[in-house]
């Protein structure tokens, strides 16, 4: 269950280069990815990628339908360099729509063309079993992590995500995008840029070159909050890479998906951080001296009116002969996550999987029994361990956060089915994190 949670798994990382072209003395600002996209007869929803140069303060990108407007649905711009366009279903002949993207004097046009409404799509109709029908993504973005030959010897490892939204600023998944997680071994070349070859799926995760590990590797499709996120594991992959592009295939619930990518291959180098891995001791590979937080003063957290407090058992997670459970305390809003959340990772002194949690728990890098594990950042890029997030109205992606690393957590019983958590905790510049909450937490 600890996968719930892979929403944060694009958190807190570099806004990686792949998805921008830098543009060198021009007094142009907006620049269009694409500017030729291909619909499907049954409908979906394309999206437009752009890069906006040296932007000025107050002005806006703008959107408007030239032609074909019967065709359309909403247009929305979820984030700055990404347009979204509904298209709806087709029953008749092939047709085009055209959309102006403006920014101050300047203007692009995007052609949107839908194939005929014969009914021979590429999308997955959730009524019909034949597994031979094929999905076909199209990845604007690459974004991931050059880690070396840190996690094992004989191979370079290669970790990351192929998308139709890339990260925000923070390193956050958008909303409503479709993620693609590969995590791929190559031959040992100490590029940063993921080697051409061709790279087959390995059941047994052995690391050898050319293979990508089927533990890790997964589909990832965000809805509108933490709890509408899918995540779907891979059954069979092969990937190959040359200059510039990459084709991948991998078979998810039966059904195949052809995934396509086109652009620069380089990574973010992460070989240098956390020492030299590779049989390290410490489990989040020194990880608290890369400590983060936006708070700047202590913050007390509140869970009244919409809200929902859960647990979660993690197993051993920790290898400490322990059970590890994660607490998530969400205020909500309309039914979404809103606002402050705390996420809480502790190791009981027992085994049991029936949510034994009731103790006292003292921050710590070092996992053991009685331990609320600090926040840190995982080998994959995922938040780990004790976090505050700061969500936006309507969830899907946090405007504010803090590792907790130091203080003291209780959880115990407060009679009639509810239990009192108490949390005295420090973030990594010295600000408190408390909260006093009473009530059900509930089983995930």
């Amino acid at each position: 269950m600890r996968n719930f949670f892979v929403i944060f798994a694009i958190s807190l990382v570099a806004l990686f280069a792949s998805c921008k072209n830098e543009h060198v003395g021009s007094a142009q600002h907006l620049f269009v990815t694409d500017t030729v996209l291909e619909a499907d007869d049954k409908g979906e929803t394309v999206t437009v990628s752009y890069n906006l140069v040296s932007p000025i303060e107050g002005e806006v990108v703008k959107t408007k339908i030239v032609s074909g407007e019967e065709m359309l649905g909403n247009i929305t711009q979820p984030a700055v360099g990404i347009i979204r366009i509904e298209v709806k279903a087709n029953e008749g002949d092939k047709r085009e729509a055209i959309v102006e993207i403006s920014y101050m004097s300047e203007t692009t046009s995007v052609i949107i063309e839908q194939t005929t409404g014969n009914g021979s799509g590429s999308n997955n109709d959730d009524n019909n079993d034949n597994n031979d029908e094929e999905v076909t993504f199209k990845a604007l973005c690459l974004d991931g992590y050059y880690y070396g030959q840190k996690y094992g010897k004989g191979a370079d490892r290669y970790a990351f995500f192929l998308s139709d939204q890339g990260l925000n600023n923070a390193g956050q998944a958008y909303t409503n995008g479709t993620y693609y997680y590969i995590d791929a071994f190559a031959p040992v070349t100490g590029s940063t840029t993921l080697p051409n070859g061709m790279y087959m799926f390995d059941s047994q995760n052995s690391g050898a070159p050319n293979t990508i590990n089927s533990k890790n590797s997964q589909l990832i499709l965000t809805g509108e909050s933490v709890e509408d996120t899918q995540i779907k594991y891979l059954e069979n992959a092969t990937m190959m890479v040359s200059d510039n592009k990459i084709v991948l295939e991998v078979i998810i619930d039966g059904t195949t998906h052809k995934v396509t990518y086109t652009g620069g291959l380089e990574l973010e180098d992460a070989t240098e951080e956390n020492g030299d891995g590779g049989g390290n001791d410490d489990p989040t590979g020194g990880q608290e001296k890369d400590a983060k937080s936006t708070l700047t003063e202590d913050k007390n957290v509140t869970f009244d009116g919409e809200h929902r407090v859960k647990w979660v058992y993690e197993g051993d997670y920790w290898q400490t002969g322990y059970s590890n459970y994660t607490i998530m305390m969400m205020n909500k809003a309309n039914g979404y996550v809103s606002g402050d959340t705390l996420q809480l990772d502790i190791i009981t002194d027992n085994t049991s999987k029936d949510g034994d949690f009731y103790g006292t728990y003292k921050c710590s890098y070092t996992p053991g029994k009685h331990v609320m594990m600090a926040g840190f950042i995982n080998d994959f890029s995922m938040p780990v361990g004790s976090w505050l997030y700061d969500y936006n109205t309507g969830g899907g992606a946090y405007k504010g956060y803090a590792m907790i690393v130091d203080g003291e957590l209780t959880i115990s019983d407060a009679g009639n089915g509810n239990s009192t958590i108490v949390l005295n905790g420090v973030d990594c510049l010295g600000n408190k994190i408390t909260c006093n909450w009473t009530g059900v937490i509930e089983e995930d």
